[in-house]
């Protein structure tokens, strides 16, 4: 994009994007970027990302408990790491033995237990409840 990371990437990746990366980015930044989504994952910038984790972080208390992974099932927790990793749903029902349907309604169940609404916003929340909590 060829707008301010900080004004528009929170707006884009609430709305499903995969990764946000500003137009003014390296070449080698950009190949990175498109080969990690190209691959199912999830990429934004280090500006980026601290614009997504304000964003989380203003809206954490009021959509989830300061740590809701406690109330996530065996199950929920396999498959919540491993979307923390960026891995597609695809990938996690292959690793797990489930199909990427059954994936899905883990991946759904956590995000509603997490207050998030994808991903990304996902694997931010992850990584602020690390130092908390046992993941």
């Amino acid at each position: 994009s060829t707008y301010p990371e900080k004004q528009y990437a929170v707006r884009c990746i609430k709305l499903g994007a995969a990764g946000y990366l500003n137009k003014s980015a390296h070449p080698d930044e950009m190949i990175a970027a498109v080969r990690k989504v190209a691959a199912g994952g999830l990429y934004v910038s280090a500006i980026t990302a601290e614009a997504l984790a304000s964003a989380v972080f203003k809206g954490a208390g009021s959509h989830a408990s300061r740590n809701a992974t406690e109330s996530l099932s065996h199950r929920e927790h396999q498959v919540y790491r491993l979307l923390t990793t960026g891995m597609s749903v695809g990938e996690i029902g292959a690793q797990l033995g489930l199909a990427s349907n059954t994936v899905s309604t883990y991946r759904q169940r956590i995000l509603e237990k997490t207050g998030t609404n994808n991903d990304v916003a996902l694997a931010l929340y992850a990584e602020r409840h690390a130092k908390s909590s046992d993941l």
